[in-house]
């Protein structure tokens, strides 16, 4: 039983981090994401999935200066509001 309680535990403390993704709000009208893909991959980002977070965030998966990179964007702005380094 303990041990049921400690793998549960930590089972939850794995999933955390699918769940601390920013939260993106905003009025008007959001940048078009062909925009702001091609806005990201100028600088350099190469994008291997693309997606809107479950914070309604522009998000991309994929890869900057060879290392993998987690970019949460303002769909509003175009501004990164969060960034996530690998390696």
């Amino acid at each position: 039983m303990r041990r049921a309680i400690t793998l549960a535990a930590f089972g939850a403390l794995i999933a955390l981090p699918a769940f601390a993704g920013p939260t993106c709000t905003g009025t008007g009208e959001k940048l078009p994401e062909g925009q702001v893909q091609k806005m990201y991959q100028e600088k350099g980002i190469e994008i291997r999935q693309w997606k809107i977070s479950s914070g309604g965030c522009y998000e991309i998966y994929g890869y900057e200066n060879g290392r993998r990179v987690e970019i949460y964007i303002d769909p509003w702005t175009g501004e990164i509001v969060k960034k996530n380094i690998e390696g």
